[in-house]
């Protein structure tokens, strides 16, 4: 299986970069970390650093003319969710394992875009494969930060800590956990029963070498809106998932910008407080985000995910 060492960041391909930047630095309340243009690879990029977290990043990437494979990417999908780079342990050995799974990919010198979905089904997700000695991906060229790059965007902000999820729409939650297993290692912590939700069926598994969290997302009856997600948009991310430090505080930031948030769910484990909600991905540059706060930790993810032991 792909040993993974790390998941390094999630990478986003929206029209216009400084407009994606501007509301990642301040609504999101990111940390702009490295900039760069590549016409060899087609984009223009920012890759921006989640503050408080472990080391998790955003990459925000435009094209660069019109045969831009990422300009290719906006015309068949729109903006979006485009990649997820991950370090493996070696790069040989995961391109060997991806053959054995008749997985396709493409080799992109430093790194390797492997579709991240069963072959026999839709086209799914992409990770983007690096591994030592080579640490550079999409724009990170390993060269020193300008100290101007750092500057934080003034203003509220969500006050987002960590990416807790990632959630992947897909026809059969079965087929992709058993895939998930094969190529990865993930592990299966929780399903909800058949018939729990009219449209939908879920489950959650664990990625091995990470704190994150993989989401199962299956359509059920024709009229589902994770079917018509697929059927628009392939096997990919549905949504991303990040915790919030403060509640309130992420609601004022959201008014602030002028940022609608819907589905608001709360509820009590044990004693102790918890909150989800969700942003449209309109608000977002074209994914959809879900927010959570829980007054203490695993409250919410148990709630919601995990069944309490009996």
């Amino acid at each position: 299986m792909l040993n993974i060492y790390r998941i390094d960041h999630i990478g986003q391909v929206v029209p216009d970069l400084e407009k994606q930047v501007a509301l990642m630095e301040g609504l999101f309340g990111f940390r702009r970390t490295r900039i760069w243009e590549s016409p060899a690879q087609g984009c223009r990029g920012v890759l921006l650093e989640v503050p408080g977290s472990w080391g998790q990043r955003w990459e925000v990437l435009a094209p660069l003319g019109g045969d831009s494979p990422y300009q290719a990417f906006l015309d068949r999908n729109g903006a979006g969710l485009h990649h997820l780079a991950v370090q493996v342990t070696d790069l040989a050995a995961a391109k060997e394992h991806l053959n054995r799974l008749k997985v396709a990919f493409q080799d992109c010198e430093a790194w390797i875009d492997a579709a991240f979905a069963p072959p026999e089904g839709p086209a799914g997700m992409t990770f983007r494969l690096f591994a030592p000695p080579v640490l550079a991906t999409c724009g990170d060229d390993g060269k020193p930060r300008k100290a101007a790059e750092l500057a934080p965007a003034a203003g509220p902000s969500l006050g987002i800590v960590t990416i807790e999820q990632v959630g992947q729409a897909y026809p059969d939650r079965d087929a992709l956990a058993t895939w998930c297993e094969q190529a990865v290692g993930m592990r299966e912590v929780y399903r909800t029963k058949d018939g729990e939700h009219p449209d939908m069926a879920t489950g959650v598994l664990t990625i091995p070498g990470t704190q994150m969290r993989w989401e199962l997302i299956a359509p059920v009856g024709d009229d589902s809106f994770v079917q018509k997600f697929i059927d628009k948009r392939g096997a990919g991310v549905a949504h991303v998932t990040f915790e919030v430090r403060d509640y309130e505080q992420a609601m004022a930031a959201a008014e602030h910008y002028k940022v609608p948030t819907i589905n608001l769910h709360e509820g009590d484990t044990d004693g102790a407080k918890w909150r989800d909600w969700f942003i449209h991905p309109k608000y977002t540059g074209g994914f959809l985000m879900q927010l959570f706060w829980e007054e203490r930790p695993g409250v919410w993810s148990r709630s919601d995910k995990i069944p309490a032991p009996k």
